[in-house]
């Protein structure tokens, strides 16, 4: 607007710069006046107009240098308002004003136009929040008291409180505010109504915020939609708003307003249920839409219950809405779910969410403090699986690092699966871990890996504990298989022991074929001479891993020697050997004297691979050794040296092993059982049912199904009633294999009477069971 040229009526000009902008008149040649934003009351209604008040200041400031200094001025009273809002003067009388995005942009530009309309610059342009030059009619806010913006009308809730001296600016000419009013609430022609309803409507989808929250505090009133004739849709464009405030007002003055029988406002509710983002906003939609009668939304009020209801209420809650079509208010309700007090409904919500495939929200989920560590790691093992990249790697990774023992277990085992090198620093870090499984698990999944970053920091874990040694060394070895034969050497000449000690280890896959590769086998021999023990234990470790008689019979000098561990891979080596080396069993029957356990155990198993008939009757002596270990590897190796002639003596031997209270025992003395089973069989094989092992006894259970004797089947009863359902099953699969007749079929029919009665019995075996009567 150009004040120098305004189409104002003299009179109502004069009035107003002489009411609400002294400055402009006379008075300018002593004072020095700006025009700021207060809030001014009128008849009892608070308004945000611009006043003008005296800037000392400015008096003695030149008139080229007033505008820079008045707009200092108005930045130094609102610093926050104002933000780093520049002005640019084009000329004396023209001026750009550049509006800080962050700015309350409202503001700047009323006072900032007012303020320099005083000063003689009748051109103020603001791209981009004003396309065109700034006018009057552009303001949000109106000036004190005499003129008013069209929207300052509807903060009067009666027209009979509007100022009589207030104007409105129309096409560029002030109107009175009472007609203005007027002709707003009956829209009559003359008075240009359904133009002034169409700006209003227009302000709910203004740029500015202030003027689209004028609009929606004003129709939330009644008196006011009374006094102005306004209806209820105009809010429509506000429900759509992009910004999360204006759609709440919106909502809350169309709940005022009453929404029932207006079909865009209830359309609009409809959308934000649907697509709104903000949860708590679709829920009051919701709520407005029963309200006035709209039914179909109704499931999503069960997620008030969540909060608000019992435990009992809440799960009938998750329930509903874990049907509900209404996906974007349920999923997120569920969500909210995970923090119930109550287990069962954070259970039941999660299952509700994976039902729904809400892999998305889970996600978000997981980081959230106050979902208890139970179920971020059921999100977590969820996501793990079915979650899309970035969820499956965040999830083992909270897994490795903050799981249970079984969880990082978990987290080790699929990283091991992938074969990313990108987890190896994740599962390195976790060979530290607190449980030995979980280190296990890591230095496993890092030899499947095969990241030879991963050698310094297993071997750094086989020396913090000693116990994780075998496990660690194993790992290395595969990682070390996978290089090259010239940087093994070299590691196998690293200063470090235990490095040098894997290396040497894995230098036997190095060397295997028909012809053992000579530059290794040497290296290893040489080895044998180190002074380290540990060196020396990997190199026999390598060496015995390689079949080759000559070295046997090297490695056989040390089957005395004291270290355990390399009368184990002694015994390896000679079990390994061919039959050309004669020798191998004598030695082997030797070392069945040792004194360790442990190496007693790899003598007998060598004699079980060479089958070393030489060795029965000291074996036979054995069978009642009181270790359990002993007896297991005693039975295994007198059933590798079964031949017709001792059967018989060693079927008696093998009844008798059913007693002994090993489950690795009697796994050996069923085998052995299993084959031309005969009556007398039976009984010894009944010693299964008191093993606590679910193999033991589906093995015997076999057996007695393969056995084709009637006699089986009171065995086989013996585990109608076992808490293990496959193997009373099994049981029941190889009882109804066994045909019989004569007084058996009396006794069979018994039997399954008594299976079907037993208290608990699936129904799925009890129609089985039936179906065999």
């Amino acid at each position: 607007m150009h004040l120098s040229q305004r189409p104002w009526p003299a009179k109502i000009a004069a009035m107003m710069l002489l009411l609400a902008f002294p400055a402009i008149t006379a008075a300018t040649e002593t004072k020095a006046f700006l025009y700021v934003v207060e809030t001014v009351d009128l008849n009892g209604s608070s308004l945000r107009l611009i006043v003008p008040v005296e800037e000392p200041g400015l008096v003695n400031s030149s008139v080229s240098l007033r505008p820079a200094k008045a707009f200092a001025a108005l930045r130094a009273r609102s610093p926050d308002a104002y933000g780093n809002s520049n002005l640019r003067l084009d000329s004396a009388t023209k001026a750009t004003l550049v509006v800080d995005t962050k700015a309350d942009a409202d503001l700047v530009v009323s006072e900032t136009f007012w303020t320099l309309a005083a000063m003689g610059v009748n051109e103020l342009t603001a791209p981009p929040f004003i396309q065109n030059k700034v006018s009057v009619s552009d303001l949000s806010y109106g000036a004190h008291v005499i003129l008013l913006s069209l929207l300052d009308l509807l903060a009067f809730n009666k027209r009979a409180d509007i100022p009589e001296q207030a104007f409105v600016m129309v096409s560029g000419t002030p109107v009175p505010a009472t007609t203005v009013a007027r002709g707003i609430a009956t829209g009559a022609k003359k008075l240009g109504g359904a133009k002034l309803r169409e700006r209003i409507a227009k302000a709910v989808s203004s740029k500015s915020m202030r003027t689209r929250m004028s609009v929606i505090r004003a129709l939330a009133k009644a008196s006011v939609r009374k006094t102005y004739k306004l209806k209820v849709g105009l809010l429509v464009p506000a429900l759509k708003d992009t910004k999360l405030e204006i759609r709440s007002m919106a909502l809350d003055a169309c709940i005022a307003a009453g929404v029932k029988g207006s079909r865009p406002v209830l359309s609009g509710l409809e959308q934000i249920v649907r697509n709104d983002p903000d949860t708590d906003l679709k829920l009051r939609a919701v709520k407005a839409l029963s309200k006035a009668g709209v039914n179909k939304f109704n499931d999503l009020l069960q997620a008030e219950k969540l909060r608000t209801g019992t435990a009992t209420e809440a799960l009938k809650a998750v329930d509903v809405l874990s049907k509900s079509k209404q996906v974007k208010i349920a999923a997120p309700a569920l969500i909210g779910a995970l923090t119930h007090r109550d287990s069962s409904v954070q259970n039941s919500a999660l299952k509700g969410l994976v039902a729904m495939k809400q892999w998305d929200l889970l996600h978000k989920a997981l980081p959230q403090d106050n979902i208890n560590n139970e179920t971020k790691e059921q999100i977590a093992r969820t996501l793990a699986e079915k979650g899309a990249d970035l969820a499956r790697e965040e999830s083992l990774k909270y897994l490795i690092e903050k799981g249970s023992v079984d969880g990082a277990i978990y987290a080790a085992q699929a990283y091991g699966k992938l074969g990313s090198m990108a987890a190896s620093p994740l599962l390195i870090a976790a060979l530290k871990h607190e449980s030995a499984q979980v280190r296990e698990a890591c230095a496993n999944s890092l030899a499947l890996i095969k990241d030879e970053r991963a050698l310094m920091p297993l071997a750094d874990a086989a020396q913090t504990n000693r116990r994780d040694e075998d496990y660690m060394m194993r790992a290395a070895e595969t990682i070390l298989k996978t290089l090259s034969l010239s940087q093994v050497k070299r590691f196998a000449k690293s200063k470090n022991v235990t490095i040098r000690q894997m290396a040497i280890r894995s230098l036997a896959g190095f060397a295997q074929g028909s012809r053992p590769n000579p530059s290794v086998v040497a290296l290893l021999m040489e080895a044998l001479k180190d002074t380290e023990s540990s060196i020396k234990r990997a190199a026999v470790y390598a060496l015995s891993d390689i079949k080759d008689d000559g070295i046997a019979r090297d490695l056989s000098k040390l089957a005395a020697d004291p270290d355990k561990k390399i009368k184990i891979r002694v015994a390896h080596a000679l079990s390994n050997a061919t039959g050309r080396y004669s020798g191998a069993g004598k030695i082997l029957q030797q070392m069945t004297k040792d004194r360790d356990m442990d190496v007693r155990v790899s003598a007998i198993d060598g004699i079980a691979m060479r089958r070393y008939e030489p060795a029965f009757n000291k074996l036979l002596g054995m069978v009642n050794y009181p270790k359990p270990k002993i007896q297991r590897a005693v039975f295994n190796a007198l059933l590798a040296l079964r031949k017709p002639e001792n059967a018989q003596a060693l079927r008696l031997k093998f009844r008798r092993g059913m007693s002994v209270r090993s489950s690795a025992v009697r796994k050996v003395c069923i085998k052995a059982l299993g084959q031309n089973t005969v009556i007398a069989d039976i009984d010894a094989l009944r010693q299964a049912s008191f093993d606590r092992s679910s193999d033991v006894k589906k093995a015997a259970i076999k057996v007695l199904g393969d056995s084709a004797l009637p006699e089986a089947m009171e065995v086989l009863a013996l585990w109608f009633a076992d808490a293990d359902m496959k193997v009373r099953e099994m049981a029941l699969d190889n009882f109804g294999k066994l045909k019989v007749d004569g007084e058996w079929t009396h006794k069979r029919k018994r039997y399954l009477n008594d299976f079907v009665g037993t208290p608990g019995q699936p129904k799925g075996l009890i129609s089985k069971a039936k179906k065999m009567m």
